[in-house]
């Protein structure tokens, strides 16, 4: 995941957490209550619009951050997550994650960098192994002793 998608997928997490601190802002069984209360989806797809983020990267951590491998957000809010503070506690794990994803392609740049160097090291360092020859002089293969 891109550096910028990251941080719009923080950010969002981010307003979630905020969202959801005020426990009677979690719902079940529905998106939206009518009185400000949503549930897991239905906050990620209220705030992502209100505030222009893009939903995917959000929705990929939090699918990782799932309790079990699968788990689907909607299933997850209804019928497994007992309380608003564990809904919580799940974003705050996808956002450990985004923190992750961002801290390896950091890693990853870091090491391209270092091998491209590299790599400009040794092109610009002439190799001795190869014999200097005279413009004028054809190339003879030493002979060897039979």
């Amino acid at each position: 995941m891109p550096q910028a998608q990251i941080a719009q997928a923080v950010q969002l997490l981010d307003l979630m957490l905020e969202h959801f601190a005020d426990d009677d802002h979690w719902t079940r069984g529905r998106y939206d209550d009518g009185n400000g209360g949503h549930c897991l989806v239905g906050a990620l797809l209220h705030l992502s619009r209100k505030h222009r983020l893009p939903r995917a990267p959000a929705i990929a951590l939090l699918q990782d951050a799932m309790p079990r491998p699968g788990l689907p957000l909607v299933h997850f809010n209804d019928t497994c997550c007992a309380s608003v503070a564990e809904l919580r506690s799940v974003i705050l794990k996808a956002r450990r994650l985004a923190d992750d994803h961002a801290e390896q392609e950091r890693a990853e740049a870091a090491v391209k960098a270092w091998l491209l160097a590299q790599i400009g090291k040794k092109r610009a360092r002439p190799d001795a192994d190869i014999p200097k020859l005279a413009p004028h002089q054809p190339f003879a293969p030493e002979r060897l002793a039979a």
